[in-house]
């Protein structure tokens, strides 16, 4: 291969990364993101539909527009609850509650109904149990469920315990937990995106002047397995994401 297709192959290489460095990173350790296809009664996609999307705790709200194919997309959302909305002309709007939670892309596709009135039709829909966007083992705890899990020593490490594959450290060796054979030197722990672990061993800290404590200022926390996609790196072992909790419309 001569120097100019060398040249040629490099470039053509870089800008494929460059576009899918976007979609692989709408992901961050603090957020979730929410997309979906709006299609008509026939499932043909439905270009320029409107997509409001409304945080429940705050009353802001972002708008989308589908594109050619159907497609829309919210990234780098606060874990919570929201409300999604989509319109389009000459057909009914629909909305539906929809909860966002660490790490996850959550699929919201939307089949519309043809009417000459306007309306809005409520439909409630559950989170789906199955991660189709990626091979990555998530497990979410919520505010209610990391202050209610019994945790003697108030160790914000313990709740990655009750995760799927965790095997408690009983004995010698560093770390709290161990996943899936991986030790405890490789998890990840982070605070709000910031890496949480002891600089020393890369072990979750603890000990008398480090502790990680304060499970009652934590709004969610996310224990990922498998996570090699774009938004994760460093370790291979879980990686454990907390988000503190942030103010809303009501005291």
């Amino acid at each position: 291969m001569n120097r100019k297709r060398l040249w040629v192959l490099m470039f053509t290489l870089l800008a494929a990364a460059a576009l899918l460095v976007p979609q692989i990173m709408a992901q961050s350790t603090t957020t979730g993101d929410i997309t979906g296809t709006v299609t008509d009664p026939a499932g043909a996609v439905i270009a320029n539909a409107t997509v409001t999307l409304r945080n429940s705790a705050t009353g802001a709200t972002q708008t989308a527009t589908t594109s050619d194919r159907g497609f829309y997309r919210f990234s780098f959302l606060a874990p919570g609850d929201y409300t999604l909305t989509v319109a389009a002309s000459s057909f009914q709007n629909a909305s539906r509650p929809v909860t966002v939670v660490l790490n996850k892309v959550n699929d919201q596709d939307f089949k519309m109904s043809v009417t000459a009135a306007t309306q809005t039709v409520e439909v409630t829909a559950e989170v789906p149990l199955l991660q189709t966007e990626d091979a990555s083992v998530t497990t979410n705890f919520n505010e209610q469920q990391v202050k209610l899990v019994p945790n003697p020593g108030n160790d914000l490490s313990y709740v990655a315990q009750t995760s799927p594959g965790a095997v408690m450290n009983t004995q010698s060796g560093f770390g709290n937990f161990s996943t899936f054979g991986l030790p405890g030197t490789s998890n990840l722990f982070t605070l709000d995106g910031m890496n949480d672990n002891d600089p020393f061993l890369n072990l979750n800290n603890s000990g008398a002047t480090n502790l990680l404590l304060g499970q009652n200022e934590i709004a969610e926390a996310t224990v990922t397995n498998n996570g090699y996609s774009g938004q994760y790196g460093q370790l291979a072992g879980s990686t454990v994401s907390y988000v503190t909790k942030s103010g809303t419309n009501q005291w």
